[in-house]
């Protein structure tokens, strides 16, 4: 995980798995291809759910800047909600 801010105590809190107050929060993770030529998607399941089960009360953007097919940023509401 990458954390930017300009407060280096939140992003080694970002860096430790906790999302403080988050605004935006980006995945951007590989989806490469599987043998039958569709996007794997485990990474991005994965990190929707580690983002949504850290997430507060609120209101944090989720963007998905990985290839995947529409309907994939439901993962980290999915895990929230």
């Amino acid at each position: 995980m990458v954390g930017v801010d300009v407060n280096e105590a939140k992003v080694a809190t970002m860096r430790r798995g906790e999302l403080p107050e988050a605004q935006i929060v980006f995945i951007a993770v590989g989806t490469p291809p599987l043998p039958d030529g569709s996007p794997d998607l485990s990474r991005v399941r994965s990190a929707a759910e580690a983002i949504g089960g850290h997430l507060e009360k609120g209101f944090t953007v989720v963007i998905n800047k990985s290839t995947v097919p529409v309907g994939s940023g439901d993962y980290a509401e999915l895990r929230y909600g």
